[in-house]
């Protein structure tokens, strides 16, 4: 069995990581629209005192209410949601993103 060069390794390094955190914008702006934007209007992302300080409370927020709603979408849906208003709204980094 041959081993793969130590470049090798390093470039699948650097691509996983970003390949796995590829989110669909598009996708997350119309379910959005669709099912939150009827009680998040622009101004619950603009509050003074954000529940969400970064990705992650973003995605928990974004997992609970779908939940609570009964939407019952798939993780590909929350993390699209996620990218979404995490870059519209929060204007917090990506994972994988530069600061």
């Amino acid at each position: 069995m041959k081993r793969l060069p130590l470049t090798m390794y390093a470039l699948l390094l650097v691509l996983v990581p970003a390949a796995s955190f590829a989110q669909d914008l598009d996708r997350g702006r119309l379910l959005h629209e669709n099912h939150c934007r009827m009680c998040h209007d622009s101004i619950a992302y603009k509050r003074g005192q954000k529940i969400a300080k970064n990705y992650t409370e973003v995605q928990a927020q974004v997992t609970r209410w779908q939940t609570n709603t009964g939407l019952g979408w798939s993780q590909d849906d929350i993390d699209n949601v996620t990218a979404y208003i995490t870059k519209r709204y929060y204007k917090y980094p990506l994972p994988g993103e530069a600061k």
